[in-house]
């Protein structure tokens, strides 16, 4: 829980997004944010493939999915209702977290998708095929030349981060500033949610939503009560981040926007099934222990959201911006 909380709040303090990533690759042809998703997938890989050479027996705690035309599409999907939504999975709960309503009805469409990939999609024989897959590169040998490079890495950021912090300030009050460098966050991020993953296998809320869903259907299993007590958990630590730094505030959802966001939480849901996750599950859980449909599907995402943002600017010759420099963004 102490993990989740961490998470939550170090995701509201940089506002890590893969929409956003997308925005500022194309608005202004850097790729800070990309660049700090991939750093926490590199985190989270470190505190999982450590703990697979410790443990003799490896690990097996996802479950694989040979990549294919379906997750793929599904990774299209997903992000095509992100950015229709102005936000990925991540961006949801920090917006919800800090008073968005709006978010409700992203994730009522969440729900509305998955229902609808289980009622007709589903029919058509679309789903991805599960199979075994063990922790790549599993071998000792290989796995200690991994670990020894992601060993360097850290030791590298680490370094990094502690020359570039900010000598005016003490522990605490670099703790509770109002914005956390990518980087910073991306350590946070991908530590924390290394961890749960050890602790607890595919936490993400995305899996686990789409798994209740499929469950209140007639699937064969619920999902851990503890994984709902995780999301929960996130959604506090996203909420004191706001309400420490005077953040939050109740924003009811005006009807043109509100159906906009409840539309892509459609898309998200039917993208989600069919990868399946959202961008979450791909970052934090499936990525960092190279389960093979992961890298496909989340190139199908960007994909997607950037087929969405330049559609929506041939059609309104407007895009959102975001300037990031100095390891900080900032949205115009």
């Amino acid at each position: 829980m102490l993990l989740a909380l961490l998470l939550g709040f170090a995701a509201h303090r940089a506002s890590i997004c893969t929409v956003k990533a997308v925005v500022e690759v194309i608005s202004s042809r850097r790729g800070y944010m990309l660049a700090s998703l991939i750093k926490t997938v590199l985190w989270a890989m470190a505190v999982i493939l450590v703990a697979a050479l410790v443990w003799d027996e490896g690990l097996h705690l996802a479950e694989g999915y040979l990549p294919s035309l379906p997750s793929f599409a599904g990774g299209v999907i997903f992000g095509m209702g992100a950015a229709m939504n102005r936000g990925c999975a991540f961006s949801t709960l920090n917006k919800l977290g800090s008073g968005d309503l709006a978010m409700v009805g992203t994730l009522g469409g969440f729900v509305i998708g998955v229902v609808g990939f289980e009622l007709i999609v589903g029919q058509l024989d679309l789903a991805v095929v599960p199979v075994d897959v063990p922790l790549p590169l599993s071998a000792p040998r290989w796995l200690l030349v991994l670990v020894l490079a992601l060993t360097a890495y850290a030791l590298f950021e680490l370094t990094r981060l502690w020359r570039r912090r900010d000598r005016s300030q003490n522990l605490k009050a670099r703790g509770l500033s109002p914005r956390y460098r990518l980087s910073t966050a991306a350590m946070l991020i991908g530590l924390s949610g290394g961890a749960l993953y050890l602790l607890n296998g595919d936490w993400v809320y995305t899996a686990n939503l789409t798994q209740g869903v499929e469950w209140f259907m007639g699937g064969d299993a619920a999902p851990p009560l503890a994984n709902g007590l995780l999301f929960g958990a996130v959604l506090i630590g996203i909420w004191l981040s706001a309400w420490q730094r005077q953040a939050f505030a109740l924003r009811w959802p005006r009807i043109g926007p509100g159906l906009m966001h409840l539309l892509g939480g459609v898309l998200m849901g039917l993208g989600a099934a069919l990868v399946p996750g959202g961008n979450d599950a791909l970052i934090l859980s499936a990525l960092p222990v190279w389960l093979p449909h992961a890298l496909p599907a989340f190139l199908g995402m960007l994909l997607g959201i950037s087929a969405a943002l330049v559609a929506h600017r041939l059609m309104t010759g407007d895009l959102p911006r975001l300037s990031c420099a100095g390891d900080l963004c900032r949205e115009d």
